[in-house]
């Protein structure tokens, strides 16, 4: 019973061992620099998690879906909206709560329950109670610092890899909502929305899938209707269903849609777990046989596109990073001395001693082409704020000329007119931020590396001319091999493939930087949604309508003040790790030219058996590489098939 994930842990554990295996290897060889990348590819996979965010607007039952997947009450359920704090539940062997804060420098601070219930339902300040009021303002202030809740757990779903992201109700005029669809859903890995099968799709729940959601993440949703239990027969299920699916197909293709009941599901967990359980009064609860819930086939769906499509891309790029590495290792070393030990030694050590100021020479043009890309980055950075400031101000004008179109709407009717306005615009912006922010930095490493990526050909090309083959053959195909032939490699591609990934990873150098996962955008904002509802029922008058018109602009001028810092903390994390990168190749390939460099000096060295006994050491070397690649190669295609059999099955 639950998410079992046993497919992806075996497939895991076989590439786990062909990775020890390949830096025994490594090791064996003294090749660090390669040891380390292996390091990090065998962190990053036994670090990452299935992601599962779980979204809805308030009254949803989303808390006691969430508990329904645990098993257990974790998150308090609240009649009324609490505040916008992520949750994110994790594995812990002891139950612990602990907060993690925006500003990185501050410490991880541990809460208790009740400490807890109080952050996400907070007492309302008394109007007109100054103390009251002041005591609640501190209270917002304290919940825009914090980026997530952690609630750790000993929870079997959680043991096995899943973290649950709870993600605050969201509201029209809620920032959160473009949080949810911009950052938060690319990062994870699938997304449940929580609907209410009493109040089936509302307008503003259609506009989040419809002009909100980004293309690359319509396959990552799961619709799960609540409150089965509502409905009083089969019909009405159906009816329900059908609705959903007729609503939904234009916009997800073929909707993955469940019908559940959140309340039965928690409560035949907990009856299974050995609770009693009783209502208010003392009387025994009605308990659903579990299978009627709805939960089963949900969660097996979901653990099968779990670990069988998502499982299938988490290991795939590790592997595929791997065999890109062993296809190297064997050109740079293996091959290139089994080349050295077939050629004429004649003049080599002439030839090593007059290419080595070459190799400070390219060190010294590569470390100014760093400064250049520096340069770069920085002289870009205005001008795209500009723009981005510029864009902004546009999306607010178009709110407040809906506003201003349906002035004598109610509250809940306006806030749906001027979500529904900018809706689809703030969607386009972020998709061209994203566009720009990768096409700056690209452009600027190919400016700052045009001229490095030549003389490091032009240097590769004459280093592995240096032995003269016995062969003609061999000496001829050596010659043809002239980098002007077929164009010049780019070895910084790498950088452009960790840069497009980036923005739908839930690792990578986003991680590492306080930027785009937090919910400080959405904590401002929501704050300013609710006094901007709080005021509208009660004022009518065109005075009134002219205060409520200068709390949207108020609003919206917040919002981008905020996400002028976040785009500002984006671009520089970009930035910083596009440098990083640069640098690290750098390092990285005039190593390589050093080790080669004593490989052919090294071989000058060796006699007649020397030579044939190294010959042999290179061909078992070269074996046990194979099998590793052969190995990591069955594994992908095991991977592939596991995807194409399960998925959307």
């Amino acid at each position: 019973m639950g998410i079992s994930l046993d497919e992806y842990q075996k497939n895991r554990s076989l590439l786990i061992k062909e990775l020890d295996s390949y830096n025994n290897w490594l090791q064996k060889m003294e090749l660090k620099d390669d040891q380390k990348k292996l390091t990090h590819y065998k962190e990053d996979i036994l670090r990452d998690t299935f992601q599962l965010v779980v979204v809805g607007e308030f009254s949803r039952g989303k808390s006691t879906f969430i508990n329904a997947l645990l098993g257990t009450n974790i998150l308090p359920s609240s009649a009324k909206p609490t505040t916008t704090i992520l949750n994110k539940i994790t594995y812990s062997e002891k139950p612990a709560i602990k907060l993690h804060f925006h500003d990185r420098k501050k410490k991880v601070e541990t809460i208790s329950e009740d400490g807890f219930r109080s952050l996400v339902a907070p007492m309302d300040p008394i109007p007109g109670n100054s103390e009251s009021e002041k005591e609640y303002a501190k209270q917002v202030s304290f919940v825009k610092g914090i980026q997530y809740a952690e609630i750790g757990r000993n929870l079997g779903i959680c043991q096995n890899g899943v973290e649950i992201i709870d993600t605050p109700g969201t509201n029209d005029l809620d920032p959160l909502r473009e949080e949810i669809t911009n950052t938060i859903i690319p990062r994870s890995d699938a997304a449940i929305l929580v609907l209410s099968a009493v109040k089936i799709l509302s307008e503003s729940e259609l506009s989040l899938l419809r002009d909100r959601l980004l293309a690359n993440d319509i396959q990552k949703i799961f619709l799960v209707i609540n409150f089965k239990d509502e409905l009083k027969s089969a019909e009405d299920e159906r009816k329900v269903l059908d609705f959903a699916y007729a609503n939904l197909k234009e916009i997800l293709g073929d909707p993955k849609i469940y019908l559940v009941s959140a309340k039965h599901a928690l409560n035949a967990r907990r009856k299974a777990g050995g609770e009693e359980l009783k209502g208010r009064r003392g009387r025994p609860l009605e308990v659903w046989d579990f299978e009627r819930t709805g939960f089963p086939e949900l969660e097996e769906q979901l653990a099968d596109f779990l670990q069988f499509e998502r499982g299938s891309i988490k290991l795939m790029k590790p592997i595929k990073r791997t065999l890109e590495n062993i296809k190297d290792v064997k050109k740079e070393y293996i091959e290139f001395e089994k080349k050295i030990l077939n050629s004429q030694m004649n003049g080599l050590k002439e030839k090593v001693e007059a290419f080595k100021p070459k190799v400070t020479l390219a060190e010294k043009h590569a470390n100014d082409s760093l400064k250049v890309l520096k340069m770069q980055l920085q002289s870009k950075e205005k001008t795209l704020m500009e723009w981005h400031e510029l864009e902004l101000a546009k999306i607010a004008k178009k709110a407040l000329v809906a506003f201003d179109q349906h002035p004598h709407l109610s509250q809940s009717e306006i806030s749906q007119k001027v979500d529904l306005a900018v809706a689809k615009y703030e969607k386009t912006l972020f998709e061209e931020k994203k566009k720009k922010m990768n096409s700056i930095v690209k452009d600027a490493i190919q400016t700052a590396s045009g001229k490095i990526n030549e003389e490091w050909a032009k240097m590769d090309f004459e280093m592995k001319s240096m032995p003269e083959s016995e062969s003609s053959y061999e000496l001829s195909t050596i010659v043809d091999q002239d980098p002007a032939s077929d164009g010049v490699d780019d070895f910084f591609n790498s950088i452009y493939e960790e840069l497009d990934n980036a923005w739908s990873s839930s690792r990578g150098f986003w991680d590492k930087a306080a930027v785009g996962v937090g919910v400080a955008v959405s904590v401002l904002a929501h704050g300013l949604t609710k006094l901007f509802s709080w005021g509208w029922s009660h004022l009518t008058g065109v005075d009134e309508k002219i205060q409520l018109r200068g709390q949207l602009v108020a609003h919206y001028n917040s919002v981008a003040n905020q996400k002028m810092i976040t785009m500002k903390s984006e671009y520089r994390t970009m930035s910083k790790y596009a440098e990083e990168q640069y640098q690290g190749i750098i390092k990285e390939h005039l190593l390589m030219i050093e080790k080669q460099l004593e490989q052919l000096i090294g071989s000058t060295e060796l006699e007649g058996n020397e030579i044939t006994e190294r010959q042999l050491v290179l061909l078992e070397q070269e074996e046990e590489l194979n099998r590793i690649a052969i190995t990591l190669e069955r594994l992908a295609l095991t991977l592939k098939r596991q995807s194409a059999g399960k998925v959307g099955v």
